[in-house]
């Protein structure tokens, strides 16, 4: 008890405006080291984690934590095996070693599998101190790729190196002899495991018949190469929607058992802005008190969001938690959730406060609102082209809707706007009723399910995570149903 009442009105002169607060919100960008601190893991994550395991892909909608999660198993990797060679890369970086505008699978396959082994090359002339003195040389021939079944691909990549007495230009030169360099660092090095890191393979999806290919047979590569290269472990990571999209290839579903999907429930959610506080705490106020505190401490973590946020905030009618809004207000995504904490944070500065509240919250829901509706755009326009004058049909309106009522707003302010015939393709599928147009809006965590159990009760909210069945069935009524746009999406959208 002493140290209960020690630690319940404790508190620490923080700097809210200082960026390290709530981390980088990319996770990517963030030190390793840092990121560490406040990494929160799960059982689910264990096969991707697992070194023995040679593939794995992470799948999740943005700012869930994929590149977080990759982040981390890299770090992971480079403390515990110095001799690893570990590379990390975005989709981006690979596109300038191949030629991928076709849309042949088998073609593209092929593509990307010369142009993984020649961005590995590339890091292992850089760790050997040469240079190419001929880009085209550093390039691996498919049918050359097919002979290292079985074979460990450091050696194999460097005794082609050797066998074909590529000419190359010793950098930090420690002997003249290039071919004995090599020869010592085969020897040295028979048995080095290769990680490969993709991050951002569809950072610039948008849906067409060459980008599905390109996406698609970049997994289909990295299957086989990891299956047939002893010693290469390759992660990559995709977006939710992203993959539903590309699943008409065949043989993506040999891919599922190497998948794990990214969800938090809401004591992991609080574990996360909890812990990035306290990692804060511990790099640059640690004293006696805050060591002994621990996020798997329901208290604790209570403890540590007071640290910035007022310990009650009046919400929906009700005094909650700060937590409550911080999670609704940020659908359940951790990089949304700590913008909203910065930006929350940043207002109570503004105001000379010590801590933020929900006039904070409130002030800056147009800015907050902003970077959702930017996400939202750049994250599902490739399923509707219209994705935009379509959200932006919900401007100065209400902000809940029955089923009839919704599909009227849809069909009146949308559909006979802009015309029927015009209106498209939904997520691969030629346009027919308003029906479709609802379900991506909840597909897509615009609009979410509003429950009211009894009239006692608060209300619940339901997204497309949860009932995923929701208006998919044009032969159901839905007439029953409540739906109410998105919290975050509100402000910049001028709903009450």
């Amino acid at each position: 008890m002493n140290k209960v009442r020690e630690t319940k009105n404790f508190s620490i002169d923080m700097n809210f405006y200082d960026e390290n607060l709530f981390g980088n919100e990319a996770g990517e960008d963030e030190d390793p080291e840092v990121l560490s601190s406040y990494f929160i893991t799960k059982n689910k994550f264990n096969k991707f984690l697992s070194h023995s395991r040679n593939f794995g892909i992470v799948r999740a909608r943005k700012g869930m934590g994929k590149s977080s999660l990759l982040s981390k198993l890299a770090y992971d990797i480079v403390k515990s095996d110095r001799k690893a060679l570990v590379i990390s890369v975005t989709g981006a970086d690979l596109l300038s070693f191949g030629n991928f505008q076709d849309g042949d699978h088998l073609k593209l396959q092929n593509e990307w599998k010369k142009a993984l082994s020649a961005r590995i090359n590339h890091e292992l002339g850089s760790r050997l101190g040469f240079a190419w003195t001929d880009d085209q040389m550093a390039l691996v021939e498919a049918s050359e790729i097919v002979g290292y079944k079985g074979k460990n691909l450091v050696g194999s990549l460097l005794g082609r190196i050797k066998s074909k007495h590529i000419p190359i230009e010793i950098a930090a030169q420690t002997t003249k002899d290039s071919s004995a360099l090599l020869e010592r660092y085969i020897n040295e090095n028979k048995n080095t495991n290769i990680w490969l890191f993709v991050d951002d393979i569809d950072s610039t999806f948008s849906a067409d018949e060459i980008q599905k290919a390109r996406v698609s047979s970049f997994f289909s590569a990295c299957r086989s190469l990891a299956r047939d290269c002893k010693g290469l472990n390759i992660r990559a990571s995709v977006r939710t929607d992203v993959w539903t999209t590309i699943r008409y290839n065949e043989d993506l579903d040999k891919c599922e058992q190497y998948i794990i999907d990214i969800s938090w429930s809401r004591t992991e959610l609080e574990k996360i802005i909890s812990k990035k506080i306290l990692s804060y705490v511990n790099r640059y106020h640690r004293n006696e008190v805050t060591k002994h505190w621990d996020v798997e401490s329901s208290s604790d973590r209570e403890r540590l969001i007071n640290l910035v946020f007022m310990d009650k905030m009046r919400w929906s009618g009700s005094r909650v938690p700060p937590f409550t809004p911080i999670r609704i207000l940020g659908a359940k995504r951790p990089r949304w959730m700590s913008q909203l904490c910065r930006l929350s944070a940043e207002a109570a500065a503004d105001r000379d406060m010590k801590k933020a509240g929900i006039q904070d919250i409130n002030n800056i829901l147009s800015d907050f609102g902003r970077l959702r509706v930017n996400d939202i755009y750049k994250e599902h326009s490739h399923q509707f082209n219209d994705l935009q004058k379509l959200i932006e049909t919900f401007s100065k309106g209400n902000k809940r809707y029955p089923t009839d009522s919704l599909l009227d707003k849809i069909e009146s302010g949308f559909v006979n706007r802009i015309g029927s015939e015009t209106v498209g393709y939904i997520d691969g599928e030629k346009y027919i009723r308003p029906l479709q147009i609802a379900q991506l809006l909840y597909r897509i965590g615009f609009i979410l399910l509003r429950e009211v159990p009894n009239p006692s009760s608060p209300p619940r909210f339901v997204d497309f995570d949860e009932r995923p069945e929701l208006l998919t069935d044009p032969s159901l009524s839905y007439a029953g149903l409540v739906w109410e746009v998105h919290p975050s999406y509100r402000g910049i959208l001028g709903i009450n």
